[in-house]
């Protein structure tokens, strides 16, 4: 089993599909720092399952897919399919080849498949196990793990003892018997729980069945009473109705014979009303004539009053008139009035717009004068900033020829002197010789003062003064000769050709005369500098005034806007006005008329107020006449009424005795209705209380039976065993029975469960039994080839494996010691980085010895190596590289060159990795290293391609 080929799409730094084949033996990857070899090993960790963002190097599981660049969008998905040789059938799948593939997408959904069917990341790990390969087993060994294996707590180190003694399998199954083992512990505790509870159920289900039993007993009891008192019931009811309907039928009789009397009586008493109806509709009539007279008058009354009211209405409505038509009269005056004083208004507004128009003429001249000497102020500004601008050329090359007069008369000073032989200190020891000369001259001339001053105290002769003097004069020639002598020497030291260089025509001469002009153009471009200053200080002022001249422009904008509005407004008002006047002109013409029109109304209300006084006049007259008719009539009316009466009073006495036969009529018939009532109430309750209708039961009639108080005694009694039983469960048996059924399965239940908990218990001892003998043995074997191999990889020195906790073999940590050459025994925490390197290796191939993993993945372990561990490390590889896969990330050239097989990891777009490949071979009798295109190769020492050649 080993690496066939490895595709990455999307993760991380591979934004293009990328596909790495592996080949048997040792394979480097190669490439420089940060262009992605890491996140191979990574891809392969994901792949096979890894969780942990820490250990990928992410933040989010999301994280690892590809996050784009500044030329390249961010991808939605990542895929690594990781393709593993199966030829031997190491792994539980009867196939060559097995594709573990996984996928993950921006929402953080990930998918797992294994050969294209979808799978479990459960289905992937268990695939793994006890064949050194997974994510966390030792088949990828990084740097970062390595100081996990050997900084890490003891018990941390297991896995890799548990993966190459092959218990992982029985540890997760150890893990997963435990988890079912505490899950039937719940289990059981909730049986026993729910058995507990359904045992009080069924003890009290039980107590209600056997109640239920006695209930139903005594319920058929009572229902056989009850029957044979509801069939006594019904003989009494139907022998007291018979009695009933003969009594119902002579009460008849009687009533016939006293109805056809009352009859006759009722055909006198309505011939009486007849003649009594037609006395009333006479009477109506007359009634009716006084009231339609009565509401005639009411009605002529309010027509007078109407008339009236209208009388006065038109009074008012002239009077209105003529007071709207004054009103009218006084607007249409007041309206013309102010139409003449907006008139006036209009025309002061057209005169202030005027002056506002000359205003605003005189600023805008004044502005436009502003403008124009602004404009040209800046002309000037820019004619002096040019005139500066070549100016400060000129000095410029002014300054560039003075600099290279200078120089000249440095050069000619120092070539002169030459030429002189002018000498510092031959000229100093001249002067210092010449103010010797001059000190001693003036030092005798002292003393010849002091002298001098002095004769008059001594007594010298004529001839010695004489003497005297003469000597002085002679040594005062000597020593002002040898001084003309020294200043002669002195002004001989002094160079001749300064003079020469002084002289009009001289270089010091042209370089004054430059200096010159130098200074007039400075004072030129100061005096231009000072007129632009005072220039643009007045286009500041001018362009203040500029502002405010457009201010007072804008102001006098603003205020011509607004006479003219208020214009507008007045001219606008002015027309309302004068339509408002036409249209109250028009109104005072409507009122005019509206007055001739009342007094019109006023004059035909008068004639028809006194018509209708006339109609009232007659209409009371006829009234009184009607008024004494209808009391005749009334007479007659009452004294027929009282005939009516006394005939009724009759009547009524011979139907208060027909009453009395019906109502006894009636009330037989209820009786025998309530007897035919009672006994149908006898079949409905019966049939409601029992569900059965009496009618079945009607043969025992003719049965003797006990008598009804007898009957009932016995069921009040039986009614009260009933009632003194209490609520009665109807349902109580077949709960009963349920109940049972529960409680019989639960029990089973309960026992199943104590038995599979027995088994349970029975396999952990087991698993951890054989865990421990497989432990153990693999522990040995690892320590013993971990001391061989560690003498082997460091040249000597001693190792040593020790169990934290012997007596606890699955749980104890593992502790390791080391001793390399020279050193005493200790702590993996006191050794170098090599060393550390180096022990992690030599635990990796002691481990490989007991188990080998089909393939390992090396990232960057020789990194802390020296040229002879290099040299160990590669030895032992190479050996094992012939029964298991190595593929190695290093940036070591001796690494390189005992690898079979390189491949390389660049960026030539960058944060994009892609790959090449390159393989081992010979050239000239040395390795080299040939690319795709069979070329050699080099690589600098951060792993980056030098060409080929």
């Amino acid at each position: 089993m080993f690496l066939k080929s490895l595709e990455i799409y999307g993760f991380k730094s591979f934004a293009d599909k990328v596909n790495l084949e592996f080949s048997d033996g040792i394979t480097s990857l190669l490439g420089p720092n940060g262009c992605g070899k890491s996140n191979i090993v990574d891809a392969i960790k994901w792949v096979l399952g890894e969780q942990s963002t820490k250990t990928l190097r992410a933040g989010r599981m999301e994280d690892v897919i590809f996050n784009g660049t500044d030329t390249r969008k961010p991808l939605q998905v990542a895929e690594v399919s990781l393709v593993i040789s199966n030829e031997e059938r190491h792994l539980g799948i009867e196939e060559a080849e097995v594709e573990i593939k996984r996928r993950i997408f921006r929402n953080g959904e990930s998918e797992y498949y294994l050969n294209r069917n979808r799978v479990l990341l459960k289905n992937i790990r268990e695939l793994f196990y006890d064949t050194g390969v997974g994510k966390s087993a030792y088949s990828i060994l990084e740097q970062g793990k390595i100081d996990q294996i050997l900084s890490s707590k003891p018990e941390d180190r297991r896995y890799i003892f548990e993966e190459a003694a092959g218990i992982s399998r029985f540890k997760v199954q150890s893990i997963e018997a435990e988890r079912k083992l505490a899950k039937t512990d719940e289990n059981i505790l909730q049986v026993e729980t729910i058995l507990k509870e359904v045992k009080r159920n069924y003890e009290t289900k039980k107590n209600q069945a056997a109640k239920a039993i006695s209930y139903r007993n005594l319920k058929k009891e009572q229902f056989s009473l009850e029957v044979d008192v509801q069939l006594s019931t019904l003989k009494s009811y139907l022998l007291l109705r018979e009695s009933k309907i003969e009594q119902k039928e002579r009460h008849e009789r009687d009533y016939e014979a006293q109805k056809g009397s009352l009859s006759n009586c009722d055909q006198e008493i309505e011939q009486m009303q007849d003649q009594l109806r037609t006395l009333g509709s006479e009477r109506i009539t007359m009634q009716t004539e006084l009231q339609r007279l009565d509401e005639a008058i009411k009605g002529k009354a309010d027509k007078l009053d109407l008339l009236t009211q209208r009388f006065r209405d038109f009074l008012q409505q002239k009077d209105q008139a003529a007071s709207r038509s004054q009103v009218i009269l006084e607007h249409i005056e007041r309206d013309t009035s102010e139409i003449d004083q907006k008139l006036d208004e209009m025309a002061d507004i057209d005169a202030s717009v005027v002056q506002l128009e000359e205003e605003m003429a005189r600023n805008q001249k004044a502005l436009d004068a502003s403008r124009a000497m602004l404009l040209g102020h800046n002309e000037e500004i820019a004619g002096l900033e040019a005139k500066n601008l070549r100016l400060d050329e000129t000095l410029e090359e002014l300054s560039l020829r003075i600099k290279e007069l200078t120089d000249i008369i440095v050069i000619q000073l120092e070539e002169k002197l030459k030429q002189s032989g002018y000498n510092l200190q031959k000229k100093q020891a001249a002067r210092a010789d010449l103010v010797e000369g001059i000190e001693h001259v003036k030092k005798t001339l002292e003393e010849q003062m002091q002298f001098l001053k002095q004769l008059t105290h001594t007594a010298l002769s004529s001839q010695d003064l004489v003497e005297r003097q003469i000597q002085f004069h002679q040594s005062l020639g000597i020593a002002l000769g040898r001084i003309q002598t020294l200043f002669q020497t002195y002004e001989a030291m002094q160079p001749s050709f300064l003079d020469e260089l002084i002289s009009p025509e001289g270089t010091i001469s042209e370089k004054h005369r430059l200096d010159d002009r130098m200074l007039s153009i400075r004072k030129q471009v100061q005096s231009n500098r000072e007129r632009i200053a005072y220039l643009r200080e007045e286009n500041v002022r001018l362009s203040q005034e500029i502002e405010r001249y457009q201010d007072s422009i804008g102001d006098q904008k603003v205020a011509m806007n607004q006479l003219l509005s208020q214009k507008s407004a007045a001219k606008e008002w002015v027309s309302k006005l004068q339509r408002s006047v036409t249209e109250q002109e028009y109104q005072y013409k409507d009122a005019l008329k509206l007055a001739e029109t009342a007094q019109e109304r006023i004059y035909e209300t008068q004639e028809d107020i006194r018509s209708v006084e006339g109609e009232v006049k007659e209409s009371k007259s006829r009234i009184a006449s009607l008024n004494a008719d209808l009391k005749e009539l009334i007479l007659v009316i009452e004294e027929q009424s009282n005939q009516i009466r006394a005939k009724q009073n009759q009547k009524n006495e011979r139907y208060e005795e027909l009453q009395n036969l019906r109502s006894e009529k009636e009330k037989l018939e209820l009786q025998i209705d309530q007897l035919a009532s009672n006994v149908a109430s006898l079949y409905t309750n019966f049939f409601d209380n029992y569900g059965k209708s009496l009618k079945e039961f009607e043969g025992r009639m003719s049965e003797e039976t006990a008598d009804i108080p007898v009957l009932k005694a016995r069921l009040d009694e039986v009614r009260k065993s009933i009632d003194g039983m209490g609520y009665i469960n109807q349902m109580a048996e077949e709960e009963f029975g349920e109940v049972k059924e529960q409680y019989d399965f639960l029990t089973k239940q309960l026992d199943d469960l104590n038995k599979a908990k027995a088994d349970l218990d029975s396999v952990v001892l087991q698993i951890k039994s054989r865990s421990e003998e497989l432990f153990l043995a693999s522990y040995k074997q690892i320590s013993q080839n971990f001391q061989e191999m560690f003498r082997r990889l460091f040249g000597g020195g001693r190792a040593e494996l020790t169990l934290v906790d012997p007596q606890n073999v699955l749980e104890s940590g593992i502790d390791i010691l080391a001793q390399p050459p020279g050193k005493k025994l200790t702590h993996l925490a006191l050794l170098s980085g090599g060393e550390r390197s180096m022990t992690a290796v030599a635990l990796l191939f002691a481990t490989y010895l007991v188990k080998p993993s089909p393939f390992c993945i090396l990232d960057e372990i020789d990194a802390a190596l020296d040229d002879r561990n290099i040299g160990y490390f590669l030895s032992v590889l190479e050996e094992f590289a012939r029964k298991s896969q190595f593929i190695i990330i290093t940036h070591n050239k001796h690494t390189v060159m005992g690898s079979q097989t390189l491949l390389g990891v660049t960026q030539m777009e960058a944060g994009v990795s892609t790959m090449v490949s390159y393989r081992i071979g010979n050239f000239e009798g040395e390795q080299v290293i040939l690319n795709e295109q069979q070329q050699a190769v080099s690589f600098d020492e951060e792993g980056q391609s030098l060409g080929g050649s």
